[in-house]
């Protein structure tokens, strides 16, 4: 059991960093084409990513404070 729920724990880690790194550079791309229309996409699917990434972490820290005493 112990074994599943790190693997559980590592796996919405990784989910949660990938998106903060593809949050990050959607937001340096949005920023190097601020100036044409189409790169508002870019800075709505970073914010999108970006408060997926802190919901991972946020999930994951949870779930370690409630399985710690077990």
């Amino acid at each position: 059991m112990k074994n599943f729920l790190k693997e559980i724990f590592s796996g919405t880690e990784l989910v949660g960093t990938i998106n903060l790194i593809s949050g990050i550079i959607m937001v340096l791309i949005w920023s190097y084409f601020s100036s044409k229309w189409w790169s508002v996409a870019f800075g709505f699917l970073a914010v999108f990513f970006l408060i997926e990434a802190i919901w991972h972490y946020i999930l994951t820290d949870y779930l370690r404070h409630i399985h710690k005493d077990r």
